[in-house]
């Protein structure tokens, strides 16, 4: 469902354009320091600049005096109770600022500083994707690019600069691959929405090695060694993949020629030992896609819908098919729970919820296809925090601006805006938006850079890079109209 209304979007704004290269130039005589920084969001003059530092930097009721020493601008600030603080200045980007904490009339810091620039953390046009690009997994430090109309998956190593693409992995013609899981470190499943059926890849040695597709949906096979043919046609848009308890979980749409909800969707379950179906599990909600295992449990959404009108070329909530949240027990494969989601009269464009992330203590959000905001949801309790009626807002709800992905690391929650070609940041401990130093959305795409462009790039899909062993980016993002690998160094070369 995410590529076919990336498809609707682009055909709506009705133009393709290859993004422009990284961003602008370095601000004046940056110092990182991992805790105080100078942050502003592109070089030049009379630009917003934030002079501060991150929870701990400073001691709690401390005295901050921050001066600009190039207009002798100057303020003074009290350490916040988590040893932040953030004072806002107008100037240039070439401006130097010092920064005194005093506490209990003894000096704790006192150096100077210039101004990084959150667009030269981003970097655009690594690569050259595939047609279509669905989604981006990293495992360990390789990137796995799914591209849903070139029928194939691109392989890149993260420890070059930039990312070498260094395999590619064919399935069957029009089987627009969606989304993939590891079975282990050779083993991967792949959601073919279009082809009706599963492919079973080797990431090694780049084999299609068995194409899992219903009798009558039989269609092309090659380059799949082996074809395993399930009686009837047992997939319907096959849209997630997930992969638990020894067995793989593919989640499916079940949409009509007119892409609206055939009823419910629901989930297959394939044994990877013989790659048979053991189980068939009916979801209580239409449009089934993304899954996140959590706390034993496999929770699966229920996108719902939405409806356009021809005449008018507006979007609504389809009312009939609200989204909700079908938590799964992987020994029995039953629904053991069901959290309602539910829409709101009020916010008639808050829907169609398109991809879970959580936190390790199990707060999920998720985007949204019409607006630029997120749904929040306790998966262990059940609560619904911030649903259609109260969403946490991004941008506005006005429309048209499509969260199209997140993904979490550490604390932080990036946001891809789809149609402004941004990343938005968002603190899950408290969930405040574009806490600092990310004072507003990192600039990722051609309207970011001019809002009034009439050309998007289309920030689509988010992954995170863990671990500690490399330097450099630490978040990959593809665009699905440029269709671009980019990345982010989220600790703005400060560590």
């Amino acid at each position: 469902m995410r590529i076919l209304l990336m498809v609707f979007l682009f055909g709506l704004f009705g133009a393709v354009f290859i993004g422009c290269d990284s961003g602008g130039d370095g601000g004046g005589g940056f110092i990182p320091t991992g805790d105080v920084l100078a942050v502003a969001e592109r070089s030049g003059q009379n630009q917003r600049i934030k002079v501060g530092g991150t929870a701990g930097s400073v001691p709690p009721g401390s005295t901050v005096t921050v001066t600009n020493l190039d207009t002798q601008q100057e303020q003074t600030t009290t350490g916040l109770p988590d040893g932040s603080f953030d004072p806002e200045f107008m100037g240039s980007t070439n401006d130097i600022f010092n920064v005194l904490v005093t506490n209990n009339g003894n000096v704790v810091q006192d150096e100077n500083i210039g101004v990084t620039l959150l667009r030269n953390a981003v970097m655009r046009d690594l690569a050259l994707l595939g047609m279509v690009p669905a989604d981006i997994i990293i495992r360990d430090d390789k990137a796995y690019v799914i591209n849903g109309f070139s029928n194939n998956i691109q392989i890149f190593d993260l420890n070059e600069s930039p990312p070498q693409q260094i395999g590619t992995i064919v399935v069957p013609m029009g089987s627009n691959p969606i989304a993939m899981d590891f079975l282990d470190d050779t083993t991967a499943y792949v959601a073919n929405n279009s082809g009706q059926s599963v492919a079973v890849v080797n990431v090694d040695t780049l084999d299609c090695e068995t194409l899992i597709v219903g009798e009558d949906d039989v269609d092309e096979t090659a380059p799949c060694d082996e074809v395993i043919e399930l009686p009837g046609s047992p997939f319907e848009e096959p849209a997630g993949v997930r992969v638990t308890n020894g067995k793989v979980y593919i989640s499916n749409n079940n949409l009509n020629e007119f892409f609206s909800p055939n009823g419910n969707g629901f989930i297959i379950v394939i044994d990877p030992m013989s790659n048979e179906v053991s189980d068939t599990i009916q979801a209580s909600g239409a449009n089934t896609t993304s899954m996140i295992v959590m706390d034993g449990s496999i929770f699966a959404l229920n996108n719902g819908n939405v409806l356009f009108d021809l005449e008018t070329f507006e979007f609504m909530c389809d009312f009939e098919f609200p989204p909700s949240i079908d938590e799964i027990d992987p020994q029995s494969d039953t629904i053991v729970d069901n959290i309602d989601i539910g829409l709101s009269e009020e916010n008639p464009l808050v829907c169609l919820p398109n991809k879970l992330t959580a936190t390790e203590d199990g707060f999920a959000y998720t985007g949204l296809g019409l607006v630029g905001a997120l749904l929040k949801v306790d998966l262990l309790t059940g609560e619904v925090i911030n649903g259609p009626d109260n969403p946490i807002i991004i941008t506005d709800l006005s429309g048209l601006i499509n969260t199209a992905d997140t993904a979490i690391k550490d604390n932080l929650l990036f946001i891809a805006l789809f149609n402004s070609d941004q990343i938005a940041v968002l603190d899950t401990d408290t969930d405040q938006v574009n806490p600092f130093p990310y004072i507003t959305p990192f600039p990722a795409g051609i309207r970011a850079d001019d809002p009034n462009s009439v050309f998007f790039d289309g920030v689509q899909s988010l992954a995170v890079r863990h671990g500690e062993d490399f330097t450099g980016a630490d978040i990959f993002f593809i665009t699905g109209i440029s269709e671009q690998l980019g990345s982010v160094d989220s600790t703005l070369e400060t560590q």
